[in-house]
């Protein structure tokens, strides 16, 4: 059985926070209801899918340059 939202997580949206800061405020999306919620769970309380806590848009990291070893 698929999960399916029963509309129980629009009494649980949060205030207006700016996009850059929403996982640093400790908000959580679900995907499936498509929300941003501030709870501790893991789980959406509406359809019970696992909540997002990390953005998806990840800052690559500079791989150190191999060219600057030293030589013996």
């Amino acid at each position: 059985m698929g999960a399916s939202c029963k509309g129980i997580c629009t009494q649980h949206k949060v205030m207006k926070v700016p996009n850059s800061q929403k996982y640093q405020f400790g908000l959580k999306r679900c995907s499936w209801c498509e929300v941003w919620l501030d709870t501790e769970s893991i789980r959406c309380p509406c359809c019970k899918m696992i909540l997002r806590t990390k953005s998806r848009n990840k800052k690559k990291v500079i791989p150190v340059d191999s060219t600057s070893s030293v030589a013996a």
